[in-house]
């Protein structure tokens, strides 16, 4: 497995994290007013609903789901970043497979893992509210990135 696979979920999570930090940043920060609106109907959904075609009870319930989600996500993103910075971390110390850097290892997997899992749940919750070809194309265009299915791509696209 080349070491950059690994980081396509990594960086699409914190992404999503820096998104969701934005959002509730900027949305502490205004004043009531008519940007507030705009803010309520989380702008970063706006691809969901024109790609599937959701209607506003859709959108509404996906918005909400996704306000739910999003608490987990910027959790999972820092366990996530404290894994990676500790692997790092241990790496560099290390002059071979010690049982620090085993440990260290199996910690960030198991960090990942849970995210995977997380994501997984939040994507079927959401394809739920779809209806069936909606959510179908939801979850095809979704899961790769929550799976992190670049692994299975043929091997000329990674370069090895």
């Amino acid at each position: 497995m080349r070491k950059s696979s690994g980081w396509g979920l990594a960086i699409l999570l914190m992404a999503v994290g820096v998104g969701v930090v934005t959002f509730w940043a900027v949305r502490a920060l205004k004043a009531n007013g008519p940007h507030e609106t705009m803010l309520d109907a989380l702008p970063e959904l706006g691809w969901v609903r024109q790609e599937f075609h959701l209607s506003d009870e859709q959108f509404a319930k996906v918005r909400d789901l996704h306000a739910s989600y999003r608490p987990k996500c910027v959790e999972m993103c820092d366990r996530i970043q404290r894994s990676h910075e500790e692997l790092e971390r241990v790496s560099r110390d290390a002059r071979s497979l010690s049982p620090e850097l085993r440990d260290a290892i199996e910690r960030h997997a198991a960090v990942h893992a849970e995210c995977q899992e997380a994501m997984v749940e939040h994507l079927y919750q959401t394809a739920a509210v779809l209806d069936e070809e909606q959510g179908k194309r939801y979850l095809d265009a979704m899961l790769p990135y929550a799976l992190d299915f670049s692994h299975s791509e043929p091997a000329s696209l990674h370069d090895h």
